[in-house]
């Protein structure tokens, strides 16, 4: 009896947990990937990234990638490729768009500080689900192994 409790308390109550937050997670990640699909286009310029002071970090200096945007008279700006999106990426994609002169802004209508300039949906926003479920099969057949 001791050993099936140390087996669902140590194998399938983590399994659970993680497998429910993970879900979650990637529930999230791909219901807003698929919002930006409807947010409104706009023209950007590249522009030259701020400058730090001493007391803080400046991270543009690692990334420069910083586009100017005008929506209703205001101007944003925007320093993301797509919502979720690694340093590197976005590295390429300033080198990438220092030649354009104008650049694609994707703008969310409720929020207009938050762009990107490639929306939708991207195949690696689905690897939280994918590991959420294989979580929870993990755990169901923990349980199975238990019950059985």
């Amino acid at each position: 009896m001791n050993e099936l409790l140390i087996i669902f308390l140590v194998g399938v109550v983590p399994c659970l947990i993680v497998g429910v937050w993970q879900t979650s997670v990637g529930y999230l990640v791909i219901s807003r990937a698929l919002q930006s699909k409807t947010w409104q286009k706009t023209n950007g310029v590249l522009t030259a990234s701020i400058e730090s002071t001493a007391d803080e970090v400046d991270f543009s200096a690692v990334v420069p990638l910083k586009i100017a945007y005008r929506v209703d008279g205001q101007i944003y700006h925007c320093r993301k490729v797509n919502l979720y999106e690694n340093w590197k990426k976005q590295a390429q994609a300033a080198q990438q768009l220092q030649s354009k002169d104008f650049v694609p802004v994707y703008y969310n209508p409720k929020n207009h500080q938050e762009a990107v300039i490639e929306k939708g949906l991207k195949p690696v926003y689905w690897l939280p689900v994918a590991l959420g479920i294989s979580s929870l099969v993990m755990a169901m057949a923990g349980v199975y192994y238990l019950v059985f």
